[in-house]
Parts: C-alpha cells; structure tokens; sequence
C-alpha cells in the first residue's frame, strides 16, 4: 500500500511541477460551465469589437501565464480556440509596433500609450476632452456623464472611460 500511496504523491508532484495539473483543473472547470451552458440561444455572436477586446484580454493573461483564468474566460466567452491575427488587431487599431513592443502584449502598448497621451496633454495644460466618469443606469439604460466621481447616485460607474484620472 506504502509504494502506490508513494507513486500518487509522486505522480502528483511531478503533474503539479510542470503545471499540468492547474492546466487539468481549469480545462474541467471550462467543460463543467460549458455544459451548464450549453443553450446556444444564451450567447450572442461575439461582434468583430468585443472578438479584439477579448483576443487583448487574452493576450494579455497567457503572457503573464494565467492559464487556468484564460481557459475559463475563453469558454466564458464564447471565443474561438484561435485567436486573431496580432496583425490584423494592429491594422484595425492603427498600433504601429516596434522590435521591443513586438515582445509584449498590445494590452501594455495601449495603456502607456493612453497614459503617455495622457501625460503629455497634462504636461502642455491642455485640459483632456470629454467627461472623466461615465454612469449606466441599468434599470432605464440612462448613461450620464460628468467631470465629478462623487455626482452619481445609485447607478453604475464605468472604470473603463476612467484609466487614468
């Protein structure tokens, strides 16, 4: 009994060392919330805007190695097993890249790319255009805008019309 008690934890180390065990763990959680979703009447076809964002957000989490929540969010998602062509997300988002931005996730140039817009339109007193918040009244869809974080009541604020205040 001692040898095959000895061989699992073995065989589980060894699984869990190469990092094929959260791999397992995340493919069966993806395939249980599959199947508890399986009415393709619940999902909508993904829009070519939401594919980019998602294919983004994606990028982003297999580069900083995430794979398990990847798994998850792609099944979440609805998205292919493919993801777009870097290329083709470029062109769309007019991004040009360089050798060193090549290497990263286009998620990163776009945040320091805002945050470096950002900076510099603050560095020239230029004040920055449109509102900073964006509220969304779920009940009625009324989206407000302000200056102000503290104006809204109730509602729900949008972070991602906000990176950076």
């Amino acid at each position: 009994m001692t040898t095959i008690n000895e061989m699992k934890d073995a065989l589980k180390e060894t699984l869990e060392s190469r990092g094929v065990l959260s791999q397992l763990r995340a493919r069966i959680r993806a395939e249980i919330f599959n199947a508890l979703n399986e009415d393709p009447e619940d999902k909508p076809k993904l829009s070519m805007e939401n594919m980019i964002i998602n294919d983004l957000i994606r990028e982003y989490m297999e580069y900083n190695h995430y794979s398990q929540t990847t798994s998850v969010f792609s099944s979440e998602a609805g998205m292919p097993q493919e993801m777009l062509d870097r290329g083709f997300i470029t062109k769309k988002l007019k991004i040009v890249e360089d050798n060193n931005s090549k290497q990263t996730p286009l998620l990163y140039g776009l945040v320091f790319g805002m945050k470096k817009v950002i900076n510099n339109q603050e560095v020239q007193n230029e004040p920055l255009t449109g509102p900073k918040y964006r509220n969304v009244y779920p009940e009625s869809g009324q989206v407000v805008e302000s200056n102000n974080e503290f104006e809204f009541q109730g509602g729900r604020r949008n972070i991602s019309d906000q990176i950076f205040k």
